[in-house]
């Protein structure tokens, strides 16, 4: 579960508050909102890149306070996917999502052999096997979006926020993400997923319950229809 207690965020003005609200866990959720409403800012907050103006978020049973004091708790908890990844030179794709298991490797830091079962796991689900040896700089944008989201569904943890993830990916692999999203969270309890979109149609079409930002506010609709979604962003 994810809760929003008297929360203010943003940078020298507060450009967003939540007083009250909690995120179900094994849900995925979409939050949708215009340009400069708000969303890269929320989102950055909750993974601890910036401070809280007010208020508190908790994610599980820890406060983002207590995990931003914490490397390894937070990289145990919170996996990010940003909204483009340039790739790294001289780095493969299966050497790029390797590294999401980095805060479980022992003093040696040696890969076990269940970590390259989970790699070779996510890479065929998300349909990247092809890709595996092929360096990150080779890769087209949406390969790279979508080793983006294998790296961040290696590192296992319970809770994924994603910074317009889909903003290189054709339709199919659109609808690729989401399936696979929805599959993370049912695939171990107490799971929650946040992406940013504006791909509307697509969320509605998929029944995924919106965080749409409102006046400087956050409103939870499930079962929304287009009409009511877009009363809300004018």
């Amino acid at each position: 579960m994810i809760s929003f207690k008297n929360v203010q965020v943003g940078y020298a003005q507060v450009l967003l508050e939540i007083a009250d609200l909690e995120l179900e866990s094994g849900r995925v959720y979409a939050l949708i909102g215009r340009n400069g409403s708000g969303k890269s800012t929320l989102l950055k907050t909750m993974i601890g890149q910036l401070p809280l103006l007010n208020g508190q978020i908790m994610l599980g049973a820890h406060s983002i306070s207590t995990l931003i004091k914490n490397h390894e708790l937070r990289a145990k908890h919170i996996a990010f996917v940003a909204s483009m990844f340039e790739g790294i030179d001289a780095l493969t794709l299966q050497e790029y999502v390797a590294l999401g298991r980095l805060p479980y490797l022992g003093a040696l830091g040696r890969l076990q052999p269940q970590d390259h079962k989970k790699i070779t796991e996510i890479l065929e689900r998300l349909k990247l096997t092809a890709f595996a040896q092929k360096p990150t700089l080779q890769l087209s944008d949406g390969e790279r979006q979508l080793g983006s989201l294998a790296r961040a569904m290696v590192q296992d943890t319970p809770f994924m926020i994603l910074d317009e993830p889909a903003s290189f990916l054709d339709y199919f692999n659109r609808e690729l993400l989401l399936e696979q999203l929805e599959e993370w969270v049912n695939n171990r309890e107490n799971r929650t997923a946040i992406f940013s979109s504006h791909d509307i149609d697509l969320c509605l079409e998929k029944k995924i319950p919106l965080l749409v930002l409102n006046n400087k506010g956050l409103v939870l609709m499930e079962n929304a229809t287009k009409e009511s979604v877009m009363q809300l962003l004018r």
